[in-house]
């Protein structure tokens, strides 16, 4: 077995790492400083909930590929709380990249606009519009952005510590 992961693994990995960073600046750009020409705000709350379309779809492929194919172990001499650390981050960040795009989609339908797939077709909320539930999910979808903010840092941390402390080659094995 080979200590990296598969070319469809690593694909994958990356695309979803820049659209990542693609929706955290819409996100971010929409939720606090959203612009005044509505036009504008339209396209990019599209292009926000079409990137977030895609992000589901690509963790739910990634998810697939992972259960189905070999997943490389840590390297050798790895700490066991190092190994556990990582099999929880590793997780954690699928279950957030999975829910925060049903969130975003669910908190649309409640605050009564479609999910846009970059302004090209809307997906059709599964709820229809409700107030409290908007605020709710509201809550949910920024608490969900907070998070994968702190996963993907101790993600980065895991990397730095095996590069720069440990130079055992894990960066390697995803490049």
């Amino acid at each position: 077995m080979s200590d990296d992961y598969m070319p469809v693994q690593k694909v994958l990995h990356w695309v979803v790492v820049a659209l990542v960073v693609v929706q955290a600046g819409l996100g971010l750009w929409v939720a606090f400083d959203a612009p005044a020409d509505e036009a504008l705000a339209g396209r990019l709350y599209n292009a926000h909930d079409g990137t977030g379309a895609v992000l589901l779809v690509l963790m739910l492929l990634r998810l697939a590929v992972r259960l189905v194919n070999y997943v490389p172990r840590l390297p050798r001499g790895t700490p066991h709380w190092v190994a556990t650390a990582a099999w929880l981050n590793h997780r954690a960040l699928y279950v957030v990249l999975i829910v925060q795009p049903l969130l975003g989609w669910l908190n649309n339908g409640a605050n009564g606009y479609p999910w846009s797939f970059y302004g090209l077709f809307n997906i059709p909320s599964p709820i229809g519009q409700n107030q409290a539930a908007a605020a709710w999910l509201s809550s949910l979808h920024l608490w969900g952005a907070e998070a994968l903010a702190v996963l993907v840092v101790l993600h980065l941390g895991g990397v730095a510590y095996h590069t720069v402390i440990r130079r055992d080659g894990l960066l390697r094995r995803m490049t």
